[in-house]
């Protein structure tokens, strides 16, 4: 019997004696209390009725004044009645006449004293005649007292009775009770014991024993719940039955469904397997095409421009400028191709390097103004003075971005303008978000294809009625590099009225860096003109003259400054913008005549046209300076210094300058190793570096140029990444084992460019890469940075005690000319960012020295890599080799090496100090 069952019982029990034993309680002392009321009213009864008998038999004696006689009656009462125990005979003056027995005390509990008077109502006074001493009393409400009779009972005998029923009625009580137990018990097992074995049955029952029933022997309401009981078990035997058979239906298709999933998971894992198969295939596919289509076009490119410096007539010319454009669209379509295949895969990686905002937006829309220009569209970039110049991020892809926008606005544009926006959209302490706009009035895009043009591949259907070129993966990678800046594009566009294209891009900001420009207040004070008839062209041009230090007059109309200018009122600087299409208006051309002809003042020219013929006509027209628009801020500020400040004498144009310093590059007496298993990349620099007195060796492959270069002692080397027999990276390796070999110069050449590939190239010892095709004059330059530099190595195998780095030594402190030609020929501007150089310097060793000893080396090659870069910037060669060789030895994560590399840092940064200081 478990616990549940004892409580019913209990709960039975308790509901049968509590109200029984209440009731027999209740009239058990209801008659214990009455009976013992009637006993002590008996006993006082008959104490009174005694007393009141004595009281009367004593009447003569006390009328007769019989003692004896009143002594007799006292004793035979006494022997008549044993338990009085005293009594008391007084005269009518309360005079003791006669006492038996002792004089009693009273009992406690109990009043056993009774008394009574001897009195009578017959008038008595003449026996008082014969008792003349005696005074005669006085009758009281019609009655004469004669005496008074006291006694005594015992109240021992009363005690006994009550503690005889008390006992009997406990007895009778505690029977009353027995028996009600019994009876409620025998009550408690009749009813509990169904419901004992109806417990007992529920629980066989839902331990699984479905065929238990229990026996239907009571009737009423026990019989009923045995009856249900039996029903419901019939119930839940049957619903078992079925659910039994839909378990074992349901096991049955579970275990086939196991089955078939095994089977799907196996031909899951072989289609994942096959996926990254074909990913990899695919990857090896892009990359070898990107090789084999990169190394021919390199020898298409590259003998165009050394055909385009020899002697040609104009059929050629233009001959030759088509074949230079569509190779460059081929190119333009196998990048696309590249990037969208990384963006596909996730495996593009966005750099995260210091770089001017305004520079990377001027340059792009710098390579895009000629195209504008020959569709006589006004170009311009507006770049509002609050957007942060110095910022960290990927340039290159900014710069893709922006093209890709504004190529597309100039290609379906035919007449208005292209604009570029950029402007602040929210910033905090450590990051901007800049949201930039390219609008133009051109065709436009319909409503049913706005959705479609991210897509890949799509182009839509005006676009491919109006062009012929394109493969429609412009704007989705922009879309997805966007993305990948935590950005988004949108779009809004008219039909026949143009399209706006505007995005949003993150980049972290850089406080600690150089402008771009200069903003300091060289020109402020400066009475300067401005006359821009195009608005928003005005616009950019107040912004850029804002950010140098340029507050000017501005007129919208050169009707307007015409006669102020007649009235002798002269700033000190004039400066003209002229559309392209006003430059073919013949008015237009008479108005700037006069403009420039009534102006005393020099005049700088901001013409929309990209042709040197345009030029000097305006040139000849009597301006001082013509500049292509839309203008640089760097060229513009060089050209209002040169005008105001250097009595008009003027400076060659800092991309002649450097294009003159790559055409007279002189490599008399050098040695150079070609190594590259296309004859077509072997001739071309054969032919641009024996046209510069180089004597070229050739390799067809890595083992030829190891063996070559083990012969003949060469100068520098240029070595392709893939090549038969023995790969550039292995050669390089085994030419830096070669006596000699750690000091040259060693520039790879590669037409992969797919990043693992890149990062190959620079976790080896190559001190630079150039990516087929190659651009000559970027070629040329890395030549001139790289001559005469030998590799910052020092051997590992038996470390220096001091460092000594042959590259550094033999590189100059500080390049005054290319410090020039890096701030567009400002020497002003060059100053200030030496001397800047100079302030930050100690702080910057103190945290690189300090992060090497922490061994942190993610912080440490951050640290490098933003000092390397401020060096490039000043143009101080030999301390920004060093930092490049410490660079290098972080990546490594080779302790030794960085001390080494660390203490020629240092050597480096003293020379610049001692030198440069002041």
């Amino acid at each position: 019997m478990d616990w549940s069952m004892r409580n019913i019982r209990q709960q039975i029990l308790f509901i049968s004696l509590l109200p029984a034993m209440m009731l027999v309680a209740v009239v058990a002392i209801y008659l214990l209390y009455t009976r013992l009321q009637d006993l002590e009213a008996q006993f006082q009864t008959r104490g009174q009725a005694l007393a009141s008998q004595l009281a009367t038999a004593s009447l003569n004696g006390i009328l007769s004044n019989k003692h004896d006689a009143l002594l007799l009656l006292a004793n035979e009462t006494r022997n008549s009645n044993p338990d009085i125990l005293g009594l008391k005979i007084l005269d009518s003056h309360n005079l003791v006449l006669l006492q038996s027995g002792e004089e009693s005390r009273p009992s406690p509990g109990i009043d056993n004293f009774f008394s009574a008077d001897i009195s009578t109502t017959n008038d008595v006074k003449d026996i008082y005649r014969y008792y003349p001493d005696q005074p005669v009393p006085q009758p009281v409400d019609g009655k004469l007292k004669l005496g008074e009779i006291e006694l005594w009972l015992d109240p021992e005998p009363l005690f006994q009775e009550k503690k005889r029923i008390i006992a009997t009625t406990l007895i009778l009580t505690l029977l009353g009770l027995l028996i009600t137990a019994l009876l409620a018990l025998f009550l408690s097992r009749r009813l509990a014991t169904p419901l004992e074995q109806l417990t007992e049955a529920a629980r066989s029952l839902r331990s699984g024993k479905m065929g238990v029933r229990v026996a239907v022997k009571d009737s009423g309401e026990i019989g009923e719940l045995q009856s249900a009981f039996n029903e419901m078990a019939n119930e839940i035997a049957i619903a078992s039955e079925h659910l039994h058979a839909q378990v074992d239906q349901a096991t049955a298709e579970l275990q086939e469904s196991m089955e078939i999933l095994e089977i799907k998971n196996v031909e899951l894992d072989l289609a994942r397997k096959k996926a990254l198969e074909a990913s990899r295939v695919k990857s090896e596919f892009l990359a070898n095409m990107s090789h084999e289509i990169r190394t021919p076009m390199n020898g298409i490119l590259g003998f165009t421009d050394l055909l385009r410096s020899t002697p040609l007539n104009q059929t050629q010319a233009e001959y030759l400028d088509t074949i230079k454009t569509s190779s460059h669209n081929l190119l333009t379509i196998i990048n696309d191709i590249l990037d969208l295949s990384k963006l596909e895969a996730g495996k593009l990686v966005l750099e995260q390097s210091l770089f001017s905002l305004r520079q990377c937006i001027h340059t792009a829309i710098a390579l895009l103004a000629p195209m504008a220009h020959e569709k006589k569209l006004e170009l311009v970039s507006l770049i509002y003075n609050d957007v942060p110049d110095c910022v960290l991020g990927d340039s290159t892809r900014v710069a893709q971005i922006l093209t890709n926008l504004v190529n597309n606005a100039i290609k379906f544009t035919d007449e208005g303008e292209v604009v570029l926006r950029t402007m602040v959209e929210s910033e905090d302490d450590d990051t901007v978000t800049l949201s930039i706009s390219v609008t133009d009035t051109g065709i436009g895009i319909p409503v049913h294809e706005q959705s479609e043009i991210f897509s890949a591949f799509s182009q839509g259907r005006i676009f491919s009625e109006k062009t012929i070129s394109g493969t429609g993966l412009g704007l989705s990678i922009c879309k997805r590099l966007i993305s990948e800046m935590h950005g988004s594009i949108s779009l809004k566009s008219t039909p026949n009225k143009g399209s706006c294209f505007e995005f949003s891009i993150q980049l972290e900001k850089e406080t600690d860096c150089t402008p771009s420009q200069e903003t300091s207040s060289l020109f402020s004070g400066n009475n300067i003109w401005l006359v821009e008839p195009v608005h928003t062209s005005l616009l950019a041009l107040r912004n850029m003259l804002t950010d140098l230090g340029v507050i000017c007059r501005e007129f919208q109309d050169y009707t307007t400054a015409i006669p102020l200018l007649q009235d002798e009122e002269q700033p000190e600087l004039l400066i003209v913008a002229m559309s392209a299409r006003s430059y073919m208006d013949p008015d237009h051309l008479t108005l700037l005549s006069r403009l420039i002809q009534c102006s005393v003042a020099p005049v700088l020219v901001l013409l929309g046209s990209s042709k040197q013929e345009d030029i000097h006509t305006i040139l000849d027209l009597g301006a001082t300076r013509c500049l292509s628009k839309p203008v640089k801020p760097a060229v513009l500020a060089q050209a209002m210094n040169e005008i105001l400040y250097a009595e008009n004498e003027w400076a060659p144009d800092s991309t002649q300058n450097e294009a003159e310093a790559f055409s007279t590059l002189n490599m008399e007496g050098k040695t150079v190793l070609v190594a590259d298993d296309n004859d077509a990349n072997r001739q071309l620099i054969r032919a641009l570096l024996e046209d510069r007195g180089a004597k070229i060796i050739c390799a067809n492959n890595g083992r030829e140029a190891v063996e070559r270069i083990a012969e003949t002692p060469v100068d520098m080397a240029f070595i392709d990444i893939h090549m038969p027999e023995m790969n550039g990276f292995e050669a390089v390796e085994r030419i830096r084992k070669l006596p000699g070999g750690k000091s040259i110069p060693l520039i790879a050449m590669t037409a992969d460019v797919m990043s693992n590939n890149q990062m190959e190239v620079h976790r080896n010892d190559f001190d630079m890469c150039v990516t087929k095709p190659i651009d000559i004059q970027e070629l040329l330059q890395r030549i001139s940075e790289l001559k005469g530099a030998r590799k910052q190595e020092v051997s590992r195998e038996k470390p220096a005690a001091r460092p000594d780095n042959p590259s550094a030594a033999h590189l100059p402190i500080y390049d005054a000319d290319k410090a020039l030609r890096i701030t567009g020929g400002s020497q002003a501007m060059a100053d200030n960012l030496l001397k800047q150089l100079s302030g930050t310097l100690p702080e910057s060793m103190e945290e690189i020295t300090l992060l090497v000893k922490q061994q942190k080396w993610q912080d440490l090659w951050q640290a490098i890599h933003k000092l390397q870069g401020m060096t490039a910037l000043c143009a101080v060669p030999a301390l920004s080799s060093a930092l490049h060789g410490l660079q290098l030895a972080v990546e490594n994560q080779n302790l030794s090496a960085c001390h080494t590399r660390l203490d020629e840092v240092k050597t480096c940064v003293a020379d610049f100090l001692d030198a440069y200081a002041d």
